[in-house]
């Protein structure tokens, strides 16, 4: 027991030691560390230094001085690191909210923000575009594809995210830049410079299926009056529009010239009203006009309300082997479901047209087929046309009347089987176009009539006469006799007799026209003064217009007739 207790104590002493020699030691660290944290006193340079005595030889009287210890070497500074905090992520946005493509075009549209860093773009249908980010230029560049929409999404590193709708679209057709087109006049007026340069704009202007074209000939610059040999350059701004489609604008600049040629009157009439009432395809009438034989063609067709949309076609075919130029004075109106309003339209743009020469010519290749009208016809709707037909130079020309689906493309050669119908009406060849007539009123007597309308021509092939004298121009040379010492005045009334009726008339080559009269109302369009002692001449052109009730009486008289006045009727226009 004794023995195990002497070594128990003996290990206590000696980590009783060591302990004790560790605290001294640290002590002596934390007091040299204090110590070298003052600083040490200069010397001045000129004061000798003593040595300084050991502690043996201490003088008498003093105590000795303690040993200073070696300074410590100086630790180095601590700076302070400052705490960097990442900036917040920026929201994806783009320079448009939506974009919108032409087919086959390209756009760029500018990243904002994030300023850098890159942007992948996703959940877009590449087959409707084609979508690049371009981290030099920060743009998503993009180029249609295909007609549709889709949607991209741009998500930068930080996965913030931004939408593009995007929409591409198809243009609704094309068109040349430029054309030309030839003309007669003897002036061309400026509006029918204008009328026919936007025609010949639309002729080189292709369509989508289900989109229009649009060329006003207010929309034309720079027409002026044409005299005969003279040409024009001419703009015409045409716009393409349809659903689904995107809007195309051209500028066609159209050279018009005007070619001189001769006023010379037709030989024969031909007329297409049979069937008047369409409900199937085909022909509805063809004849040959040539050099020696210009014609004037009357048609006159309505589109059934429970038929399917239809146009009505007129062509002009060449089976030689060199072209034939056609000279064609027209006057074409409708569709509209108006037929007094058809008819009228038509009967008075050709007597305008015609008094003037102003007419188009048309090259026919050989042995090709050329449209040279073309008119949508819509379900309950009527379609109206005057032509003056004449080869100018060149072999004969077939001309024909089609009617076909609004769908199908207006081409193919001309069929000789022609379309029939239980209801009959005019179809054919008839040899008198035009009446002339000579009239004669002294003031004072008994009035002067001429009845409009009132001869049926025979027709020079198989089908039925024609009534009304539709498409017949009836011209009169009217001469007013005042035998009195006095001034005089003559009306001129027209009077409707087997129904409503509407009138063009063409006085001393001023317009005159008529909304419709009815039965038993004559109506006053004119009054003449005639010189006291004098005669007086006068010049009417007329037609009967299609769609209205011919034959009318125009009477010439000192007094009005029956149910008639001198106030000027509200008919007239």
């Amino acid at each position: 027991m004794s023995g195990g207790t002497s070594h128990r104590a003996r290990v206590q002493i000696a980590l009783g030691g060591f302990f004790f020699a560790c605290a001294i030691s640290l002590a002596n660290g934390i007091s040299g560390s204090a110590s070298h944290a003052q600083p040490a006193p200069i010397s001045s340079p000129t004061a000798p230094v003593s040595p300084e005595p050991s502690p043996s030889a201490a003088q008498p009287g003093q105590s000795p001085q303690a040993e200073q210890s070696p300074q410590p070497e100086q630790s180095p500074t601590i700076v302070p690191v400052p705490i960097i905090i990442p900036p917040s992520p920026v929201p994806v946005v783009l320079q448009q909210q939506s974009a919108y493509l032409i087919l086959g075009r390209s756009l760029s549209i500018h990243v904002q923000s994030p300023p850098s860093g890159i942007v992948i773009l996703s959940a877009f249908d590449p087959a409707i575009v084609r979508a690049i980010f371009n981290p030099i230029d920060r743009t998503i560049d993009l180029t249609g594809l295909r007609s549709g929409a889709t949607t991209i999404t741009a998500t930068d590193q930080y996965g913030l995210t931004a939408t593009l709708p995007v929409t591409v679209q198809a243009y609704a057709g094309k068109a040349y830049s430029s054309t030309a087109v030839t003309i007669t006049g003897d002036p061309a007026s400026s509006a029918y410079v204008a009328e026919a340069a936007a025609d010949a704009a639309r002729l080189v202007a292709y369509p989508e299926p289900g989109a229009q074209v649009k060329a006003p000939p207010e929309w034309v610059r720079y027409n002026r009056q044409l005299a005969p040999d003279d040409s024009v350059t001419v703009v015409v701004p045409l716009s393409i529009t349809g659903p689904g489609y995107a809007p195309y604008h051209q500028d066609v600049t159209v050279v018009v010239t005007n070619l001189a040629q001769p006023p010379i009157p037709p030989q024969n009439l031909l007329v297409s009203d049979f069937p008047e009432t369409l409900v199937e395809n085909g022909t509805l009438f063809y004849s040959d006009v040539t050099f020696a034989d210009p014609a004037r063609l009357l048609y006159y067709h309505y589109n059934s309300t429970k038929s399917a949309p239809r146009r009505v076609v007129v062509k002009a075919q060449n089976n030689d082997i060199e072209s034939s130029f056609l000279e064609l004075i027209a006057g074409i109106a409708g569709p509209s479901p108006n037929i007094l309003a058809v008819g009228h339209e038509s009967t008075k743009r050709f007597l305008v047209r015609e008094a003037h020469s102003e007419g188009r010519v048309f090259e026919v290749p050989p042995h090709a087929t050329l449209n040279i009208s073309d008119q949508l016809l819509p379900p309950g709707s009527l379609v109206s046309g005057i032509m003056q037909l004449r080869v100018v130079s060149g072999s004969d020309v077939r001309v024909a009347v089609v009617v076909q689906d609004a769908s199908e493309i207006p081409v193919g050669p001309i069929s000789e089987t022609l379309l029939s119908s239980a209801v009959r009406h005019a179809r054919g060849v008839y040899s008198v176009p035009d009446f002339n007539y000579d009239i004669s009123y002294s003031t004072g007597d008994d009035p002067a009539q001429l009845i409009i309308g009132k001869l049926p021509l025979p027709n020079l092939v198989q089908g039925e006469v024609l009534g009304g004298d539709y498409g017949v121009k009836q011209s009169a040379a009217l001469t007013l006799l005042n035998q009195t010492p006095s001034e005089a005045r003559v009306g001129m009334w027209i009077e409707a007799r087997g129904g409503r009726a509407t009138g063009t008339f063409l006085i001393d080559g001023q317009l005159v026209e008529l909304h419709p009269v009815d039965v038993g109302r004559p109506a006053l369009i004119r009054s003449f003064s005639v010189p006291a002692n004098g005669y007086r001449r006068v010049s009417i052109v007329t037609m009967p217009e299609g769609g209205s009730s011919y034959p009318v009486r125009v009477t010439f008289a000192s007094e009005p007739p029956p149910n008639g006045g001198w106030n000027l009727s509200p008919a007239v226009y």
